[in-house]
């Protein structure tokens, strides 16, 4: 009778043991594998009633307002050609320099189809009053679209709706408005924390001790990329957040943010989620205070974070990123315009891309022989792979290919 209690308590016990593990690995495939998101509550209906799946993918988790688009019926007040306004908050960085590069690349090519007329740039010099004042006087001059990166969110509203009023579309670029009269293109924050955070997640299995490094924490951009990060980390309870730091988007800031943490607590890191531009940053504190490199993730992804990946693989160094590229954005956005100005019928007010994870596998796909580790310039994404004609057709009524 002993032996059976004996037995008995025994196979309790690997059996509560073995329920121990289960949980264990259900936790550890809950950090590592890609878990399915929802679309914003306050958009969910507008989405899965105008969109298609394809299209619906970029919003999950989405942190701008999206509704019906006012342009679905819209029609140009004159016939092409059209002169196009961009109206910029400031040009100081490299991401600015690329988007305006191939905002000027797409005007020539339009202008040799008959479609654009003109260019008209303005750059406030990352003064409010002056950008909306800048795009005041493009609507009185007659301009016929306005491209915008705004220097708020809220505050140029006004001047959006007069554009509205006087028959002008104005689309933003990575720095959506609230004014449901405008046209907001952009990449989603929130699944560029989630994508970095997975992919550092997966090359860590699960498991570490990790730094966060955000950029300007309060601003909308930082606080939706933090969050994707965190709807990973929060099923992760064996990887550890040792410290959240300010990085500002800045590699020198990050750099010594990292340094005075690293030369101030002893712990042993595994990885570093840095939300973007800063990566190289990072990597400078690692080497300066004598500590292992190890993976950074990759954010935008700038040039020479892409150089130092591919120099280094061989060694192994891993690493995981995705992007808000400024080229491919901008592209977007003009493919975007023209359709509107032809008619097509926008039936949302947001088009938002849903980042792509790079790996080890793709890199060679963003990586080019001219990045070095000094280099400026953000890497861009494949050709025809930002956000399909395919894809983007799903978000008008009518669509139709443009003229190439």
């Amino acid at each position: 009778m002993r032996l059976r209690s004996l037995t008995l308590k025994a196979a309790l016990l690997a059996g509560g043991m073995s329920l121990l593990a289960g949980a264990a690995l259900a936790a550890d495939d809950a950090c590592t594998t890609a878990q399915p998101g929802a679309l914003p509550a306050d958009s969910a209906a507008i989405l899965q009633k105008e969109l298609p799946p394809a299209a619906q993918a970029g919003f999950e988790g989405y942190g701008s307002p999206v509704v019906a688009s006012p342009y679905v019926n819209f029609k140009p007040p004159h016939a092409k050609p059209w002169v196009i306004g961009y109206n910029n908050s400031f040009s100081g960085n490299a991401w600015r320099a690329a988007a305006l590069a191939e905002l000027k690349k797409n005007v020539e090519k339009y202008k040799k189809l008959g479609l654009v007329k003109d260019l008209v740039v303005t750059d406030s010099n990352a003064d409010t009053p002056t950008q909306i004042q800048q795009m005041r006087s493009m609507i009185q001059k007659g301009v016929d679209v306005i491209i915008s990166i705004p220097g708020s969110p809220t505050a140029m509203n006004a001047v959006i709706d007069e554009a509205f009023e006087a028959g002008i579309p104005v689309l933003t670029l990575a720095a959506p408005v609230t004014t449901p009269n405008a046209i907001n293109i952009d990449t989603n924050g929130y699944l560029i924390g989630k994508t970095m955070a997975l992919g550092l997640a997966q090359i860590l299995g699960g498991k570490g001790n990790i730094i966060t490094v955000e950029g300007i924490p309060g601003t909308s951009g930082s606080e939706l990329i933090k969050a994707g990060g965190q709807a990973v980390f929060k099923n992760c309870p064996n990887i550890k957040i040792v410290a959240d730091l300010v990085g500002q988007w800045s590699e020198s800031a990050a750099q010594t943010a990292v340094l005075q943490e690293l030369s101030t607590d002893p712990t042993a890191i595994d990885g570093v989620w840095q939300q973007g531009s800063m990566f190289m940053g990072v990597v400078t504190a690692l080497k300066q205070a004598g500590r292992p490199i190890v993976p950074v993730t990759v954010g935008n992804p700038n040039q020479n974070s892409l150089a130092y990946w591919h120099d280094n693989v061989s060694k192994g160094f891993k690493t995981a990123g995705t992007s808000n590229a400024p080229a491919a954005g901008m592209e977007l956005v003009f493919r975007t315009a023209v359709r509107v100005m032809m008619g097509q019928g926008l039936k949302v007010s947001g088009v938002v891309v849903r980042p792509p994870l790079i790996t080890a596998d793709t890199l060679d796909q963003w990586w080019k022989p001219e990045f070095t580790v000094d280099s400026t310039g953000v890497g861009e994404p494949p050709p025809n792979t930002w956000m399909t004609d395919s894809v983007l057709d799903g978000y008008f009524a009518n669509p139709s290919p443009l003229p190439q």
